[in-house]
């Protein structure tokens, strides 16, 4: 048996893979109980994890610790999870470095931009959106499209529904050009043939960039591109065989042609 006074390495090193398999089953789930139990086992490998005798194990139990935070944030909907994970990468983020760390840095950066954007759902702050997209901006300085396409594209969509969200809350649409130009480059990822949700979700994206743009006085074009950019999400999602969005998407597309008729 492991126990944390007779071999601490491998007591610790259990209670990371317990993390690891709680936070597995708790995401698939939406379990909050498995998520808290992910937090518990990670939180624990700090008492043999001392930043000063092993700073990465150190850093990769603040990180993995963040991950579990941020999705029990989103399975509770209590933005105090939210702060404890930005925490907790933050903290990471103090070993992490791009020189001799670079992937784990970059991805710790992801995680905090993540955080920080569903944070700012709760808050409605600028400040937190605009600190979301720095982080993820610097996450693309090591994941890029060719070492790692799946969590570049993911950062540049996390980047355009951060800029979406900033332009809606200051009511401007000058930051709708960076969002139309971070969609669409998740499409060199996002292939239809390949990801079809992915690409449907890309296509909903572009359309609200469209319709926000036809509210600040695009015309009837950028209205006629939205319902276009919505028809294809629902195609896509219809291949996906995801069909949980279809109904809102309709509805987007009822009120985008409403507005339409009234031009």
């Amino acid at each position: 048996v492991f126990t944390r006074q007779r071999f601490p390495m491998d007591w610790a090193s259990a209670q990371n893979n317990l993390g690891s398999i709680y936070q597995t089953l708790g995401q698939r789930a939406r379990d909050a109980a498995k998520l808290e139990q992910s937090a518990s086992a990670f939180r624990a490998t700090r008492q043999v994890y001392v930043r000063r005798k092993f700073p990465r194990d150190w850093a990769m139990s603040h990180y993995n610790l963040g991950n579990t935070l941020q999705l029990l944030g989103g399975v509770t909907d209590k933005p105090e999870h939210y702060g404890e994970a930005i925490a907790a990468y933050r903290d990471a983020l103090r070993e992490y470095n791009r020189e001799t760390n670079p992937r784990q840095w970059a991805l710790a950066q992801a995680g905090l931009g993540s955080t920080l954007h569903w944070l700012s759902m709760s808050n409605a702050d600028s400040r937190t959106l605009l600190e979301s997209i720095a982080a993820r901006r610097a996450a693309l300085e090591v994941l890029t499209v060719d070492a790692a396409p799946v969590d570049w594209a993911n950062a540049q969509n996390g980047i355009g529904m951060s800029l979406l969200n900033l332009g809606n809350l200051e009511r401007t649409g000058k930051y709708l050009g960076d969002a139309e130009a971070a969609f669409t480059a998740t499409l060199k990822v996002f292939s239809r043939e390949g990801l079809p949700m992915q690409w449907a979700f890309a296509q909903n994206n572009l359309g609200d960039v469209s319709w926000n743009r036809a509210s600040y006085g695009g015309g009837k074009a950028e209205y006629q591109k939205a319902i276009e950019f919505f028809e294809n999400a629902k195609q896509g999602f219809t291949e996906a065989g995801y069909t949980i969005p279809i109904p809102l998407t309709d509805q987007k597309i009822d009120l985008v042609k409403k507005q339409m008729a009234k031009k």
